[in-house]
């Protein structure tokens, strides 16, 4: 890379740690004292051997006096620094295309062919670095050829990677080669205003619309349910084919499911095209939607694009069981009936234990149909013990348990179902007061309480909501439930109780429930609407609640997940992983890695401890395909365990879908940063733009020479040859 154009030799010394002038004359006296010594011997020797025996002593009491002091030796160098042009070869698979014009593969050949790439200057330093989705390493030389299947192109990223590498050269300008079809990471001419050093792009390809039909985008439900009618919008763009008609078809294990015609514009406008099926099965399924192959389009490959739906069971089927017809009760089923994905049936209470409308329980093998039982401010004093113990049979099925306590529950019946829910003790009552919640750190990280996927957004959606009631002063909880979110003691103001739970889980293998005990939760969704917001935290919060009561879910140590099971080409990974002690308590300090691997091989990513037992990693996905991954967090030399899982991947290229050079890009980065635009036909004024001003380092280089090891070596055989020779002469 950068070389040495000059080095001169600036400055030579050596600085003590004492006086200067107390160094000379402490030198001065020893040798005035090696004078003294040997100006007269017994017996007297020739004057040489005085002489030399006098040197011998000067020069060790010389050299041990030069220690005292500690001497440093400095020597400064000043460099002339050489200047890097670094360039970027965009290495994706758009640079790969014929242009109607043009190929790209063999006008990027000819470009780096050019003569400036292969004549050495004495004014700079070519390097080389090939990009796509992230920088690469650099080449050692000029690349005859290039692979050119980069499934993405992130401008912003290789400038930014590229600064980060060069930050210790001296960075003099970029080269861009490429046709500016960047489809992923931030806008790169915002970026480049404040570069620092000037970008030259040099373009490759045709700036006009090429002759193209392309599939260039679809919308549909990633989560569908069996035996429904499924939507899928499929938007078709067009480039030189205005009129001419085409099929459009949903595809799934080579079946045809659904196929429209439609009329090509040729303006380039996206046209929009629904396309519906209806799912049989359970399971992640991969569906294609695909066009035919026009005589003459640029390239085939944007004609198709396959995804993939989680198709569920119908509609999970839920059993309200109210104490009233309160507003909690009222509030709670409008909700879950406006979800498309619920069925919800209800009994409420009246006087004596019946149920309004003559209606009374099923029997526990119906009750056992349903996927979640609620029971709102159930049971009351009122209620009858045949009507719990069907509950209770049915919740011996494993039927998951969601309870939401109210003003009038009889928690000594509730008891009764102590082998299901979270509370261990009948709490004891006392007078209704308003109150706040308070996530605790693990409920900021549970799925329950999980409004939004950052923490600091989560934890302030919570405290927005409005207060609600609370008339417990006890409460004790089962060894294995785990309480998510307590009374927050500062804002309820006169609250003078400890912190009680307000939200506890419990989970044992695949039996689970969960508890609110506060009520007047319909607060969180009509009082919302007088601030000026909504109710969307209420329904995520049931949402959440419900999806986690009804998935399936074993009491590991460690638990590592992906934030979705079906991505998008370019769209990133989020591993998330919980590491727990045999006591359940949470582990900091891990080492937790995944393993992900595909059909193309393996790749390795480690997590970041995020807190409280909580780790996680990111990770850009950009082939289409299935991935299964592995981790395993360890803890010094233990392992603490190990869990698993599988995403899907579409395969969608971002390269094919927008086919033109860039042009207006590429100029816009030029233009911010303070360079020049060039085509790959014509960059011969490049070169007068790449001259740079002198640059000069200073290097200095610091010897400690007191602290060496050859001056005590030294100083040892200069008193042994003055013993020596004043062994041989005899003298005393």
């Amino acid at each position: 890379m950068a070389s040495n154009l000059l080095t001169t030799l600036s400055e030579i010394s050596l600085n003590t740690s004492g006086s200067t002038l107390l160094l000379i004359i402490s030198l001065l006296v020893a040798i005035g004292l090696s004078y003294f010594v040997y100006r007269s011997t017994i017996p007297p020797v020739p004057l040489g051997w005085r002489i030399l025996l006098m040197s011998l002593r000067a020069a060790v009491v010389m050299i041990i006096i030069l220690l005292l002091f500690e001497p440093i030796l400095s020597i400064t160098r000043r460099k002339q620094e050489k200047p890097v042009v670094a360039v970027l070869l965009d290495n994706s698979a758009s640079m790969a295309l014929n242009d109607q014009k043009v190929n790209r593969r063999t006008e990027l050949k000819n470009t780096l062919n050019a003569e400036i790439f292969h004549r050495t200057s004495g004014n700079f330093n070519f390097a080389f670095y090939p990009y796509s989705h992230q920088l690469f390493d650099e080449l050692d030389s000029v690349p005859d050829s290039m692979t050119l299947n980069g499934d993405g192109t992130d401008i912003r990223r290789a400038l930014a990677e590229l600064k980060e590498r060069l930050a210790e050269k001296y960075f003099g300008a970029a080269l861009l080669i490429t046709d500016g079809a960047d489809n992923l990471g931030e806008n790169p001419a915002r970026y480049a205003a404040n570069y620092g050093v000037p970008i030259y792009p040099i373009a490759i390809g045709d700036p006009a619309e090429q002759k193209d039909v392309l599939i260039s985008n679809y919308v549909t439900n990633e989560i569908a349910y069996a035996g429904t009618r499924v939507p899928v919008d499929v938007y078709v763009r067009s480039s030189g084919f205005s009129g001419q008609r085409v099929q459009v078809t949903l595809n799934h294990a080579n079946q045809t499911l659904d196929t429209q015609i439609v009329q090509l514009s040729g303006n380039s406008f996206e046209q929009k095209v629904r396309l519906h099926f209806s799912p049989e099965k359970e399971g992640v399924f991969k569906y294609e939607v695909r066009i035919p192959e026009m005589a003459g389009e640029l390239t085939k490959i944007n004609n198709s694009k396959t995804f993939y739906i989680k198709i569920l069971k119908s509609k999970l089927k839920l059993l309200i069981v109210a104490g009233s017809p309160g507003a909690d009760f009222l509030f709670l089923k409008r909700a879950l009936e406006a979800d498309e994905n619920f069925e919800v049936q209800s009994f409420v209470e009246k006087r004596r234990g019946r149920f309004y409308n003559n209606l009374t329980l099923p029997n526990p093998e119906q009750l056992a149909k349903f996927d979640c039982l609620i029971l709102v401010d159930y049971p009351r004093r009122t209620s009858r013990t045949e009507s719990l113990q069907k509950i209770k049979s049915a919740l011996a099925k494993g039927k998951p348990l969601f309870v939401l306590s109210g003003k009038n529950t009889d928690y000594a019946k509730l008891l009764t179902l102590n082998d299901f829910i979270p509370l261990a003790a009948i709490p004891q009552k006392g007078p209704e007061q308003i109150i706040y919640m308070k996530q605790l750190p693990q409920g900021v990280h549970h799925p329950l309480l999980r409004l939004a996927e950052d923490d600091s957004e989560n934890i302030e959606k919570w405290q927005e909501l409005p207060p609600s009631f609370f008339n417990l002063n006890s409460v004790k909880l089962q060894n294995t439930a785990q309480s998510l979110a307590v009374l927050d003691m500062d804002r309820s103001g006169g609250f003078r109780r400890r912190a009680l739970p307000l939200v506890v889980v419990r989970s044992s293998g695949k039996r689970k429930s969960a508890a609110v005990l506060t009520y007047g939760l319909w607060r969180w969704d009509l009082l919302m609407w007088g601030v000026g917001k909504n109710n969307s935290s209420y329904l995520t919060f049931l949402q959440n609640t419900i999806r986690w009561l009804t998935t399936d879910d074993d009491s590991k140590l460690v638990k590592i997940v992906a934030n979705k099971e079906i991505y998008r080409s370019g769209e990133e990974v989020k591993f998330t992983a919980q590491v727990y002690f045999e006591d359940y308590q949470p582990v900091d300090g891990a080492e937790v890695t995944v393993q992900l691997q595909s059909a193309k091989g393996k790749q390795n990513l480690a997590l970041s401890n995020a807190g409280q037992g909580r780790y996680e990693g990111r990770f850009q996905v950009l082939e289409g395909g299935d991935y299964e991954f592995t981790g395993t967090a360890h803890l010094q030399s233990r392992v603490l365990g190990r869990d698993s899982g599988k995403f899907s991947v579409e395969e969608f290229s971002l390269e094919y879908q927008n086919t033109r050079m860039n042009e207006d890009l590429l100029k816009r980065i030029a233009s911010e940063s303070g360079g020049e635009f060039f085509t790959s036909e014509n960059f011969s004024g490049l070169k007068e733009k790449l001259t740079f001003p002198d640059k000069f380092i200073t290097l200095k280089n610091e010897w400690e020479i007191w602290n060496r090891l050859p001056l005590l070596i030294t100083c040892i055989l200069l008193l042994s040859a003055e013993w020596f020779i004043r062994k041989r002469k005899g003298m005393l």
